[in-house]
């Protein structure tokens, strides 16, 4: 009876873990100016009341240029559900391999240089890629990955912005 009731107890620890972990900790986007490849600048004030999937990526990270097709699909599918994807270049990436990048890859979806790393500074200094902030409408940071796309979530996660 006792071994029965220390792993309810373990289980639940478990859980509850888990649940701490995965539960969405939201915190303001902070406010940063995204100068997109097309020439077009975005500031983080002019895109509330939208979903957002920012994105950072580099010329030379295998998994990113994997997520590409992804996040484009993703992009185009819920444009007309007030979403947008943002994929931010790494600062390290020099702007001519950025753009080679995107004519071969043609994302669909805007990308943004960051040659003097400020959006990487106000999103609290990336050094892995590829790593993630989905944005709900109020303008707050809802969950933020490191590694591939976890697409279930995203999907997931905008749902409850509906609510």
């Amino acid at each position: 009876m006792t071994s029965r009731w220390l792993m309810n107890l373990v289980a639940a620890a478990v859980l509850a873990g888990a649940v701490w972990m995965l539960w969405p900790t939201s915190r303001p986007m902070p406010e940063t100016t995204f100068n997109l490849l097309d020439g077009r600048t975005l500031r983080s004030s002019d895109l509330r009341g939208q979903s957002l999937l920012i994105t950072f990526w580099s010329v030379n990270c295998e998994t990113c240029m994997r997520d590409m097709p992804r996040l484009s699909r993703l992009h185009e599918s819920l444009k007309d559900h007030n979403f947008m994807v943002i994929g931010v270049a790494m600062p390290h990436d020099p702007p001519p391999a950025v753009i080679a990048t995107v004519e071969r890859h043609n994302p669909g979806y805007p990308i943004a240089l960051d040659v003097h790393g400020e959006v990487n500074k106000a999103f609290g200094g990336i050094s892995v890629t590829p790593t993630s902030y989905l944005i709900g409408p109020d303008g707050n940071i809802n969950f933020s990955e490191r590694g591939p796309l976890d697409e279930t979530r995203v999907r997931a996660t905008l749902l409850t912005f509906q609510g």
